[in-house]
């Protein structure tokens, strides 16, 4: 039971659940409503804001994307065939 908590639990399954649900929680209260309130300088900083979040998920998905595109191409180096034909 404890195994199986720290595996549900670990920190590389919470933090994509994590970076979504903050995510949407800045653009249902802060982005969205400072779009539709009349006032141009609020207008401007929630559209700054909706840019920068969407640069911010982009920034954190190509780092996920290439951790895992790294530790394939590490695991594939590790098995290069010796002189002799033989893999380490």
């Amino acid at each position: 039971m404890k195994e199986t908590f720290k595996k549900v639990f670990n920190r590389v399954v919470l933090e994509p659940i994590i970076i979504f649900i903050v995510s949407m929680l800045v653009l249902e209260f802060l982005i969205y409503p400072g779009l539709s309130i009349d006032n141009t300088l609020l207008n401007i900083l929630a559209g700054t804001l909706g840019v920068f979040l969407a640069l911010v998920i982009l920034a954190y998905a190509d780092g996920k994307i290439r951790d895992i595109f790294e530790k394939k191409k590490t695991k594939s180096e590790d098995e290069k065939p010796n002189e002799d034909g033989t893999v380490q």
